[in-house]
C-alpha cells in the first residue's frame, strides 16, 4: 500500500472502488443512484465540507488507473469545490482545463472505438450524472463570461483612480494580475470551442453512441446546446437543439431538472419570436409540473435526492427561481396577448399570474 492510499479515509476509497465497479462492470442502476447521490453526499458532509477531495493521483489506484473514470472523477469533485467557494481567475480556468479534459477523453475512447475490429469497454453513468456535467459545464462558461466582463470593468474604473493619484494600489494589483490571466488563457472558455464540445456530443444522442455513458452525455448535450443558444440570443438555434429532443424524450424526462432548463429556454426563444402561444403553452405546462412537485414534495421535500451531487437545497432554490421568472414570462404573454389565456388549463398557475403580477 502507497503512502498516498494509507492516507485516505477507507470509506471513501470504497465509494471509489464501488462508483468505479458501477460505471465499468455491474452497471446496477440503484447501486450507482445510491452512491452517486446519496453516498457522495454524506462524505463530503463528513471529510470535505470545506475543502477539496483528494486528487485523482491519489484514488487511482482504486479504479486502476481508468482514464476517462478519472476524467469523470475529477469533474464530479471540481465541480463540489466550486459551489463550496468563491471561485478565483485560476480556478475557473482550471474548470475549463477540467471539463477539456473529460471531453477529448470521451471523444477518444468513441474515435477508438470506432475502428474496425475495435472492443469497447462499456461505460455507464445515470442520466442525472450526465446531466449534472452538461449543466454544469454551460453554467460555469456563463460565470466566466460575468466574471471576465466585471473584472475589465473594475481594472478600468482602478486604472482611472490610480490614475487621478488615488490610494488603491492592493486592488489594482490584484486586478491587474485577474487581467494578465485572462489574457494569457484567451482561448478559456472560448464560445467556439464550447459549442464545438457541444455538438460533437450531440451527435451521440442520434445513435452513434459506443457506450450508454456517451449516450446520456448526447442527450443531455442537445439541452445544454439550447441553453447555451438562447444565451447567446440566437433563438431560432435554440429551438432547433431542441426539437430533436422528442425521440430522447424518455430519457429527458427521468431528470426533472433538464426538463425544467429545456422548457424554460424554449419558453423564452418562443417568447422573443413572438410565437406567444407556444411560449404560452410550454410555460404553463412546466409551471403547472413545477406545482405538483412542490405540492408532492418532489421538490423542496426532505428526502428527495436531486441533481448536483445531491445537494437538493442548491436545486430547489433554483427550481423556485425558475419557476417565479417563468410565472413572470407568462405574465407578459398573456398581457401582449390574452388570447394566451385558455392555453393555461391550470388553475394554479392562471391565479400565480394574477397573484403575483395583476396589479402591474
Amino acid at each position: 500500500m502507497s503512502e498516498i492510499d494509507a492516507c485516505l479515509p477507507a470509506p471513501l476509497k470504497d465509494f471509489v472502488f464501488d462508483l468505479h465497479d458501477s460505471a465499468r462492470r455491474s452497471f446496477v442502476v440503484t447501486e450507482q443512484e445510491a452512491l452517486y447521490t446519496g453516498e457522495f453526499r454524506e462524505l463530503t458532509s463528513k471529510y470535505f465540507s470545506n475543502t477539496a477531495w483528494p486528487s485523482t493521483d491519489s484514488v487511482s489506484s482504486e479504479c486502476g488507473a481508468d482514464p476517462l473514470f478519472l476524467a469523470l472523477y475529477k469533474e464530479l469533485t471540481h465541480r463540489h469545490l466550486h459551489s463550496i467557494s468563491r471561485p478565483q481567475v485560476r480556478d475557473r480556468i482550471d474548470g475549463w482545463r477540467v471539463y477539456r479534459a473529460l471531453f477529448d477523453q470521451l471523444l477518444k475512447e468513441a474515435d477508438a472505438a470506432s475502428e474496425e475490429g475495435a472492443e469497447v469497454q462499456e461505460l455507464y453513468i445515470l442520466p442525472t450524472w450526465a446531466f449534472d456535467i452538461m449543466h454544469e459545464f454551460v453554467y460555469q462558461f456563463q460565470g466566466f463570461c460575468q466574471f471576465r466582463t466585471t473584472s475589465a470593468s473594475n481594472a478600468s474604473q482602478a486604472a482611472k483612480k490610480d490614475d487621478d493619484g488615488n490610494n488603491g494600489q492592493n486592488k489594482s494589483h490584484h486586478l491587474n494580475e485577474t487581467m494578465d490571466v485572462l489574457t494569457s488563457n484567451r482561448d478559456a472558455w472560448a464560445v467556439e470551442t464550447v459549442l464545438f464540445y457541444l455538438h460533437r456530443l450531440v451527435v451521440f444522442a442520434g445513435g452513434n453512441a459506443p457506450t450508454k455513458a456517451h449516450y446520456h452525455l448526447g442527450v443531455f448535450a442537445r439541452v445544454a446546446l439550447s441553453r447555451m443558444e438562447c444565451l447567446l440570443g440566437d433563438y431560432r438555434a435554440c429551438l432547433s437543439a431542441v426539437s430533436p429532443i422528442v425521440e430522447e424524450r424518455a430519457v429527458v424526462d427521468t431528470v426533472f431538472s433538464a426538463r425544467l432548463s429545456l422548457a424554460y429556454h424554449a419558453g423564452v426563444s418562443y417568447l422573443m419570436l413572438r410565437r406567444y402561444r407556444d411560449a404560452a403553452r410550454t410555460l404553463g405546462s412546466i409551471c403547472s409540473a413545477l406545482q405538483r412537485a412542490f405540492k408532492t414534495g418532489q421538490i423542496g421535500g426532505r428526502n428527495n435526492n436531486q441533481t448536483h451531487g445531491g445537494n437538493a437545497n442548491v436545486h430547489n432554490d433554483q427550481s423556485r427561481k425558475i419557476n417565479d421568472r417563468m410565472i413572470a414570462l407568462l405574465a407578459i404573454v398573456t398581457h401582449v396577448c390574452p388570447a394566451t389565456w385558455i392555453t393555461i388549463d391550470d388553475e394554479r398557475v392562471s391565479k400565480l399570474i394574477r397573484e403575483k403580477h395583476g396589479s402591474q
